[in-house]
């Protein structure tokens, strides 16, 4: 037999980040590369786009990349396939 669950709506004691923080979730700048609001520690800013330092990849080759990046029509690229 099927069994449905009831979802009763109480308040919650558990707050999300951006009320402890006490910022709109519109003010979070969400992740070029994944789209997800970028919570962490470090928001990285590459060609007027905000990144999760793990998102922010070569175009090519997929190479994490933390330090230097380069970039050409919009897309980023590490210094071996930037100069392919």
């Amino acid at each position: 037999m099927m069994q449905s669950a009831t979802v009763l709506q109480t308040e919650s004691p558990v707050k999300g980040l951006p009320e402890i923080l006490g910022v709109q979730m519109q003010q979070i700048p969400q992740c070029a590369g994944c789209s997800q609001h970028i919570l962490d520690k470090f928001i990285l800013k590459v060609l007027d786009r905000h990144w999760h330092s793990k998102c922010l990849k070569c175009a090519d080759c997929q190479t994490p990349l933390a330090d230097k990046c380069f970039s050409r029509a919009g897309n980023v690229y590490c210094k071996d396939d930037f100069f392919k």
